[in-house]
Parts: C-alpha cells; sequence; structure tokens
C-alpha cells in the first residue's frame, strides 16, 4: 500500500511531505524518527493531504484505514491486566474489534507465523522470556492481518537469532503477500542490513530519503549532518581514503572479509 503524505503540520512536523513505497521494508532513522512513526500510523493527530493508493483519508474512512495498520510498540505494555496467554489473545480480538469466523484458529495460525508453540496460550505472559515476548507483540499484531506493519526499536535487546528470525519473517511477509513494512531504528546498522528504502531525520525535517544499501555511502548530507554511520560502511569508506581499495557495497560482514582476502591474496 503507496501511502503519500502531502503538506503535513502537526506538533512536531512542519509542511512535511514524502511517500511511503509499496510493499517495501522502510526505514526511519535519526532525530525524532518514532514521532514520524506514529504520524504514520495515524495515532498522532497531524493537519494536511494524506492519500492511501490514491484514497484520500478523510473524516469518514479515517476508521479504514487505522485498521488496515498496526504498530508494535517498542516494550510490551499488558492492557487488559491478563496474564494468562490465551485469555490476552481473546482480550485482544474484541478490544480491537478484530472480525474472526474461529477465534482459535486466528491465534494458533499468529502463532505459527512467529514461530511460537501453540501450548504457549497455557502459559503466563509474567513467565515469558524478552524474546518470547516480543514474538508475543508480532503474534498480536498479525491477528488483523494487517497492510501495514509500524514497528519501533524492534530489535533492541534482541540477540542476533531472533533478529534474523524477525527479519526473515518480515521478508517473507513483504514478497509473499506484499505487506509494508515500516522500522524505526535508532540503530543504524540494523536499517542498512534489512530495509530497502530509508528516511533519515533531522531537525525534524527528512534530510536525505532513498534506497537503504546507497544513502549511506553517496548521500553528502549523512556528513555534514554528524549522522552516524553503519559500522560496515564506515569500513568500507575508510579502506578506500586510506588504501585507495574498493571494496563491495556488502550488507554482510562476512562477504566483506572474504573480499579483504581474495583482494589481499
Amino acid at each position: 500500500m503507496e501511502i503519500k503524505f502531502s503538506h503535513i503540520n502537526s506538533r512536531d512536523f512542519k509542511d512535511l511531505s514524502f511517500t511511503i513505497p509499496k510493499g517495501e521494508i522502510i526505514g526511519i532513522y535519526g532525530d525524532n524518527g518514532d514521532k514520524l512513526l506514529r504520524l504514520i500510523s495515524l495515532e498522532e493527530e497531524a493537519r494536511g493531504i494524506i492519500y492511501f493508493n490514491k484514497i484520500r483519508k478523510l473524516r469518514s474512512n479515517y476508521y479504514l484505514f487505522r485498521k488496515m495498520m498496526v504498530l508494535v510498540e517498542k516494550r510490551f505494555v499488558n492492557i487488559f491486566d491478563v496474564d494468562n496467554i490465551y485469555e490476552y489473545f481473546v482480550s485482544y480480538i474484541r478490544y480491537k474489534k478484530i472480525e474472526v469466523d474461529d477465534i482459535d484458529k486466528r491465534i494458533k495460525d499468529s502463532l505459527r507465523i512467529v514461530g511460537l508453540k501453540v501450548d504457549i496460550l497455557e502459559r503466563r505472559i509474567s513467565t515469558l522470556t524478552f524474546s518470547e515476548t516480543k514474538l508475543l507483540q508480532f503474534a498480536l499484531a498479525f491477528l488483523s492481518n494487517p497492510k501495514v506493519i509500524l514497528l519501533d526499536e524492534p530489535f533492541r535487546g534482541l540477540g542476533l537469532k531472533t533478529v534474523n528470525k524477525l527479519m526473515r519473517i518480515l521478508t517473507r511477509l513483504k514478497d509473499k503477500f506484499s505487506k509494508t513494512i515500516i522500522i524505526y531504528s535508532s540503530d543504524s546498522n540494523y536499517l542498512y542490513q534489512y530495509t530497502d528504502y530509508l528516511f533519515v531525520l533531522y531537525d525534524n525535517k527528512i534530510i536525505a530519503e532513498g534506497n537503504s544499501k546507497d544513502i549511506f555511502f553517496d548521500n553528502e548530507d549523512i556528513s555534514l549532518y554528524n549522522i552516524r554511520r553503519p559500522d560496515i560502511v564506515d569500513f568500507i569508506m575508510l579502506v578506500k581514503d586510506k588504501k585507495n581499495i574498493k571494496l563491495p557495497r556488502r550488507v554482510d560482514v562476512k562477504d566483506l572479509i572474504k573480499d579483504i582476502y581474495w583482494d589481499v591474496k
């Protein structure tokens, strides 16, 4: 789903215009990126023109677009004061007014997507590990089969194994079902590695946008505003400046090590 924002004014942003590409994993990086994420999710009040697939958002159809999106918060907050996981799923479905024919099947399908076993439904939320809680947040988000999935710092506190698992899930949803995934992260390493398109913010303005794999190399504004580049990009650029060796723009460090090995050899 392409989303176009034109001349948006809110508490934090003035005259902001940008377009969210359809069916991509999009990254947001920089100051107040979490606030831009909430603006996109329609949770923040804003004035301006917004189009969803060329359909303009109006007061009369606002709720339809809200139902198409889901925001996975940075931290899990138990909003129902329910500790049993199955009861929490049921409460969530009713609270969000998600239309389902078979509640149990929908819950099990959501668990299967994130790789959680069905027997977790018998457990208490308070017994979950940090990684299990994050996967639970994703399973809850998928209950409504959203077209747009927004993630606030989804990688913080997770091990590399869980991060890779989450990204395999999100990539599959993008490739197979054309979901639009929007990720805010304060870590440029993750955004460089896992996203297709990137918005870079500074002083509540979008100072750069484009292909995530190129934007840190090619956009001079990044260095002008002292915005941190990914570690692998810094290394590739350092090798070029100090040794006059042009390495490929790799994403995986292992691939880069192979390039260095063959260049030295």
